[in-house]
Formats: C-alpha cells, sequence, structure tokens
C-alpha cells in the first residue's frame, strides 16, 4: 500500500511539472507577419490595428455533397457593361442577390475594385444601381413658408436606380432613371439603353457581366476567397505578449521608411489586452469591449455595457514555433441559415454541408524584418515608460 501511495505521489508531481513546464513555454513574446489578403486588402494600418489580430487572419472553407459552382463577388466579373458617351470605360465588377422566393432582385456594378488595396485611378469612377420592387413615385412634400405665412408644396422624383460618375476634378453627374435589366443570381445583361445629361451631352450603357466562379468539388473541403494578387510582402507585423497572471497583449506594429533617404521610418503600433487561461490543449482568449455611446449635445449618453468575446485556440508548439488554430461553423446547423448561404453563393438547394471559418496562426520567437523598434531620438524617450503605457 505504502508503494502504491509513494507511485501515484509521484506521478502527481510529474504530472505537475509537465504542466506548468508546458505553460512556461507559452508565456513570452510571440511573432507573426501580417500578410496582405482579402480581409487586409483596401483597409487602412489604423483601421486594422483596432481590431484583434483574429480579425484578419482566417480562411473560408466550404463542403458541398454534390459537385457545385460558387459565386465569386470578389473577383473580376466576365464580360462587361459598356458605358459611352460623356465618358466611355468597361464596367467589370458587381455585387448582386436574388430572393427566390419573391423574386427581388438588387445589383450594384462599378468600374472601381472594391477588393484592391491600390486602384490608383486617373479616370473617371463609374457607380450604378438596379432593382425590381423599389417604387419609381412622384415624392411630394408640404411644408410651412414663414416668409408668405402659407403651406407651400414641393414636388420632386425619387428613383431607386441611378448612374454616377465621379470625375477626376471633383465633379459628379447624377441620373435617376429607371435602367432595364435580367439578373438570374449569376449573369446581368442590360440592354442598350441611352439617357440625356444636357441637350448636348449623353450616356449610353448595356452589356452582359457574369459573376466569376469557384468549383467546389462534392465532399472535398475547399478554401474559397482566398486572395490572388502578390503576398510576398507584409502589411506590418504582430507580437503577442503572452504573461504569467493571464494577460494577454497583442502589438500590431507598421513601419515603412521615408522616402526621403533619411534612414527615419514611420511607424504605427497600437495594441489590444486580453486574458488568456490554458485547459489541456486549449487555450482560451478572452476580450472585453465597453460599448458606449455618448450624447455630448442633450446628455450624458447611453451606456451598452461590456461584451465579452472569447476565442478557443488548439495550440502547439513544435520547433520553436506556436501555432493557435480555431474552427468556426457559421450556420452551426441551422437549416435557414444554411438555405440563405446557397441563395447568396449560387449553390444548388440542400447541398450545403458546412461553411465555416478557420484560423491557423503561426507564431515564433523571432522579429519579422518589418517588426522593429521606433529608431531615433524617441527610443530614448520610450525607454522612459512602462510596457503599452503609449498605447492604447
Amino acid at each position: 500500500m505504502k508503494k502504491l501511495f509513494f507511485t501515484l505521489f509521484a506521478m502527481s508531481i510529474f504530472s505537475c511539472e509537465k504542466d506548468v513546464s508546458i505553460e512556461d513555454k507559452i508565456v513570452g513574446t510571440w511573432y507573426m507577419p501580417q500578410s496582405l489578403n482579402r480581409y487586409t486588402a483596401g483597409r487602412s494600418v489604423e483601421y486594422v490595428a483596432d481590431h484583434s489580430l483574429n480579425a484578419w487572419n482566417y480562411a473560408m472553407v466550404i463542403t458541398t455533397n454534390s459537385n457545385q459552382e460558387l459565386i465569386d463577388r470578389m473577383a473580376d466579373g466576365e464580360g462587361a457593361i459598356n458605358v459611352s458617351g460623356i465618358v466611355e470605360d468597361d464596367i467589370m465588377f458587381m455585387h448582386g442577390w436574388i430572393d427566390n422566393y419573391s423574386g427581388d432582385v438588387g445589383v450594384s456594378i462599378t468600374n472601381y475594385n472594391w477588393f484592391k488595396t491600390q486602384n490608383n485611378f486617373n479616370k473617371p469612377v463609374i457607380t450604378a444601381y438596379m432593382d425590381n420592387y423599389s417604387e419609381q413615385y412622384q415624392d411630394t412634400t408640404i411644408w410651412f413658408n414663414d416668409s408668405t405665412g402659407n403651406y407651400d408644396t414641393t414636388y420632386g422624383e425619387w428613383h431607386s436606380d441611378y448612374l454616377g460618375i465621379y470625375f477626376n476634378d471633383g465633379n459628379y453627374i447624377e441620373i435617376q432613371d429607371q435602367i432595364d435589366f435580367t439578373f438570374d443570381g449569376r449573369i446581368l445583361n442590360i440592354p442598350e439603353q441611352k439617357y440625356s445629361v444636357s441637350d448636348t451631352n449623353f450616356l449610353m450603357i448595356g452589356g452582359t457581366l457574369e459573376h466569376s466562379t469557384i468549383v467546389i468539388p462534392a465532399n472535398t473541403p475547399t478554401e474559397i476567397f482566398s486572395y490572388e494578387d502578390d503576398t510576398s510582402w507584409d502589411y506590418g507585423s504582430w507580437a503577442i505578449h503572452i504573461e504569467d497572471g493571464g494577460r494577454w497583449v497583442e502589438v500590431y506594429t507598421w513601419e515603412d521608411p521615408y522616402d526621403d533617404g533619411s534612414g527615419w521610418n514611420r511607424t504605427y503600433t497600437d495594441s489590444t489586452v486580453a486574458e488568456w487561461e490554458l485547459d489541456g490543449d486549449t487555450i482560451y482568449v478572452k476580450y472585453r469591449y465597453d460599448d458606449i455611446w455618448v450624447d455630448s449635445g442633450d446628455g450624458p449618453g447611453i451606456g451598452q455595457g461590456t461584451w465579452i468575446y472569447e476565442v478557443a485556440y488548439i495550440y502547439e508548439l513544435k520547433d520553436g514555433s506556436l501555432t493557435l488554430t480555431n474552427e468556426f461553423d457559421i450556420c452551426q446547423g441551422e437549416s435557414s441559415c444554411k438555405e440563405w448561404m446557397e441563395w447568396e453563393y449560387g449553390l444548388d438547394q440542400g447541398s450545403l454541408e458546412e461553411f465555416k471559418m478557420v484560423w491557423a496562426l503561426e507564431f515564433n520567437k523571432t522579429p519579422g524584418t518589418r517588426s522593429k523598434i521606433i529608431r531615433g531620438p524617441f527610443q530614448t524617450v520610450i525607454n522612459r515608460f512602462p510596457p503599452y503605457s503609449l498605447m492604447k
């Protein structure tokens, strides 16, 4: 009995030592570059820094029970809607939807790629919207005219359909008129039609534009909406400071050299503080966000309280690297959610098995080439302050 008691006691000691050693290996500072992807593309560094790192670093994975072609609204469309007259260009970017029950349809189109970081437009930006359900009606407003002491009536027109053009010199014109079109959820067809801008100027619009698609093999988890452009350069970097006592600090740093050859860098740094705890093979990270709306005009404002957001990462320590993985099923078995997803992405009814977000965050102990400290005389000033005191 004494021998058995000693064995159990020794096993408990070794088990505790193992747990402590694992936690000791996790505690420390870990680095990860922030890649340019479809979620960071077009975002300012301030906007990226204002969110936690898991907001920008996930993949979308879909599984269907039959071969499908999924609508990819983020990709360039096939074909074009031609605009001519006072401006001439091809519109190749579209976001359209259809309600299969009511038949309601709405489509937005533009010659400007919404999802590119650098557009560098040196030509007018053309946008248009059309639907088949909004009423095109005369809007009448009755109002009291103080100068005459009488009620006056103002007549105007309201159209949901419009065609707008933003010129490089800051001028803007907009045609509010009904646009004839057909759209089946995937293909937009606009018969050629002409609109007067002035007595001498006009706009013509017409053509066919089709959403690009992604092939989804049956019963095969497939990543969708991956970034198709150059990802060889990073979009700043993250450092997570995992501290004893359950403190978790995510620090985002973006640094870019000035063009004047001075050797100085533009640097932007921001941080998010959370809590963490270890349970088996899972690290739980808990974020707290204060949601407060302040009305400075009429009163002290309304406090919405604190929102708690928790992420459960499965961790792996291997060869000096820390990998954090997590999955979230968007529909979580809800049939109405799956049906909406099938409509949204042009899938056959009943074909969607799973639509999930997948995180696979890889960290190591070595700062990236652009994860540098602020250089120059400011460094001596920063050293006088405790960590993160200069951050939010």
